[in-house]
Order: C-alpha cells, then structure tokens, then sequence
C-alpha cells in the first residue's frame, strides 16, 4: 500500500512539474529538460560503469551542455544555427582526453562518453526545438504538451489493454509483461488523444496529429524495450532510485529519447 501510495504521489508531482514547465515559458522548459538531461546522462555512466567500462562522465556532461545551450540559442533566435558547432571541439576532447586516462578498454570508454549524449541529451534538446514555430520563432508550448499527452495516453492504454486482454507476448525476451494487445490499446489511446487535440489545436492538420500519434506509440514503445534491454544485460531493475516507485530518470523518460527525434524529423520535413 505505501510503495502504491509513493508511486502515485510522485506521479502527480511529475506531471505537475512537467505541465507547468512547459506551459509556463520556454526557459522553463528548457530549464527542466537540461536537469532531466543532465540526470539521464549520469545515470547512463553509471549503468555503463556497472557493465565494466569507464565513461568520462564529467566532460559528457560538459560537452551535452554545451550543445543543450547551443541548441537551446538558436531555437531562440539568439545566434545563428551554425553556433552548434560549437560543440564539436567538445566531442574531441573526449577522444584526447582518453589518451590521458590509462584506463583499459579506450574504446567503450569513449562510446559510452559519446552515447550518453547522442541517447539522453540530444533528444531533450529536440524536444525543445518544435515547441517552437519555425518561420517567426513563437513558443508554441500546445506541441510538447500535445506529445506527452499522446505518450501519456499510449503508456495508460497499453497497461490497461495488456492487464485486461494480453495474450500474445511482443518481446518476451527483453520485456515478458509487455504483450501486442497492449501496443495496439496504447496506439489506440494515442490516436484519440491526438484527435482531440486537432479539436482545439489547429496550426496542424488532424492527419499530422493522428501521424504523429502513431509515430510516438511505435517509437516509445522501442524506447522502452531499449531500456529494459539495457539493464536487463546489467541485471538490475531500475536505472536509479531517484523517483519513489518510478525508478529513475531513463525508466521515465525512455519511450521521450527515442520518440522524441523521431517527432522533430517528422515535422522537420513534413510539417514546416
């Protein structure tokens, strides 16, 4: 009953903070997600660091915040796109830096550097650029909170569909609960959302928000089972301890780092 309790408390206080960061202003969703980055970042080091290899883990940091920033500049019409390179002597860096740190295996340590940011920062800072409308730079905070509704809904709908009428496994290797009964309620859930959503947000077409609603549940649901294949190869439950009866940052934000770039390149090509 308390680890129910605990769960659901730090649920609420979650949405809570997730919602009114990103209707709020877009530096207090930039704000959150560079946070969220920086722990996803730091708790995927230390995953890698349990699978026996050695990530520079303070200069990953500094080379994902120098591109979370970077990104984060232009999406504001600060400086000019071409600023993002200004983290390419960053990624350098950790190629020198191992040269320096006699540690063995050099080449995971430099992969798991590197992955940390390409896995966990990088799509944060996706996520932040469509929030914003590409030809007069307006925040258009609907678009974020349009997507984690979606992925909110695909998550609910998949749990109740595969606890009620789950027969066929989808992966049973990696995830034994998670069954194709429950991708297609989570699908189904998503897509309403996102019918509704077209209801009372029209700068997209009903036909983009039903895409993009498939688009989520697919991608999540591969973020998910990337997840769960991570630490079931490390053998351990969570990714960290962090949030009470939700585990950590990458155990509630896998299905976002992998959807999370595919939405950005759909309306990258698509949509603007």
């Amino acid at each position: 009953m308390r680890e129910l309790f605990l769960r659901i408390s730090t649920g609420l206080v979650f949405l809570i903070v997730v919602i009114s960061s990103i209707v709020y202003n877009p530096y207090t969703l930039a704000s959150l997600f560079y946070v969220v980055g920086v722990l996803g970042m730091l708790e995927y080091y230390s995953l890698a660091k349990i699978g026996g290899t050695h990530p520079q883990s303070t200069l990953g940091v500094i080379t994902g915040t120098v591109l979370y920033i970077a990104i984060e500049l232009v999406k504001l019409n600060v400086v000019p796109i071409q600023y993002v390179g200004l983290s390419i002597p960053f990624f350098i860096a950790i190629f020198i830096y191992e040269l320096y740190r006699q540690r063995p295996d050099p080449f995971n340590n430099i992969a798991h550097t590197i992955i940390g940011i390409i896995y966990v920062m990088a799509p944060l800072a996706l996520l932040n650029v469509f929030s914003f409308e590409e030809i007069i730079h307006e925040y258009q905070p609907e678009i974020v909170l349009g997507f984690f509704v979606m992925l909110w809904l695909n998550d609910t709908g998949a749990y109740a569909f595969g606890r009620l009428f789950g027969r066929h496994k989808l992966f049973p290797r990696i995830s034994p609960n998670k069954t194709w009964e429950g991708l297609i309620g989570g699908m189904l859930a998503a897509i309403g959302g996102g019918w509704i959503i077209s209801i009372y947000y029209q700068q997209f077409t009903v036909q983009n928000w039903l895409i993009l609603a498939i688009l989520i549940t697919i991608s999540a649901s591969f973020g998910d089972l990337v997840e769960s294949m991570l630490k079931r190869s490390l053998k351990v439950k969570d990714s960290s301890n962090l949030l009470p009866g939700h585990g950590g940052i990458l155990d509630r934000f896998d299905g976002v780092l992998l959807a999370s770039p595919i939405v950005f390149t759909y309306l990258m090509i698509f949509v603007h």
